[in-house]
């Protein structure tokens, strides 16, 4: 019985452990307050303008896998397209020995979501709207093509650097989190880290400090090793 004991005592504080450790990755950490110097600098990644909406930052999702799947994707595709071009070949099963305009349509068809992966780590941008009444993030693979979340606003706006369900490599990645009147939205896994606390710093200033939270929310977040 002591080792059946000594097994449900360490069952139990495994699962209590990871209970901690998921709430340490949801609670996240602070925006980093940015000084007047890194304000007026910037970052080469994001870019900024101001109108009669708000102010406007803008961000470019690029990444070494985006670029390695859309390079195959393209290879891939043209070596198909020249082998259909040069006579038989075999498609849903079938010889087609002739290949008319429509065999290459659908081809093509086929081709499109593996593209627009490709773009959506390569070309797709952020823009994030910030006003008095709400924070608009569009997220778009092309123009037009793509999702709007929008937050609305009050007089407290807290934003932190949390796990939001997005891992990278197997390990769990931050996203930049923006929460107010009871509500929340979260962008930005895969943005470099760099350009995830700029952006969430520059947020944070826009809208100020909010009141300090309690210290369980104050957890820093922690990587699988």
């Amino acid at each position: 019985m002591g080792l059946i004991q000594d097994l449900g005592a360490k069952l139990v504080r495994m699962k209590e452990e990871a209970e901690a450790r998921q709430a340490a990755l949801q609670a996240g950490r602070p925006a980093k307050a940015l000084t007047d110097v890194e304000l007026a600098k910037g970052h080469p990644r994001v870019s900024s303008e101001t109108d009669f909406q708000g102010v406007h930052y803008g961000v470019r999702l690029g990444s070494w896998f985006g670029w390695i799947w859309l390079i195959f994707t393209c290879v891939h595709c043209v070596a198909l397209f020249y082998g259909m071009s040069q006579g038989s070949v075999k498609m849903n099963g079938r010889m087609v020995a002739h290949p008319d305009w429509w065999h290459f349509a659908l081809l093509a068809l086929f081709y499109v979501p593996f593209f627009l992966v490709g773009f959506a780590f390569t070309l797709a941008r952020y823009r994030v709207t910030l006003n008095d009444e709400a924070v608009v993030v569009r997220w778009r693979i092309l123009p037009y093509l793509g999702w709007t979340w929008t937050l609305p606003v009050g007089e407290d706006v807290v934003v932190r650097l949390a796990f939001r369900g997005s891992s990278e490599n197997k390990k769990p990645v931050e996203s930049v989190v923006i929460m107010s009147l009871g509500k929340e939205t979260h962008f930005g896994a895969f943005l470099p880290a760099d350009v995830k606390e700029h952006l969430a710093g520059l947020i944070r200033h826009y809208y100020g400090d909010a009141p300090t939270v309690d210290a369980g929310s104050a957890a820093p977040f922690i990587a699988n090793p």
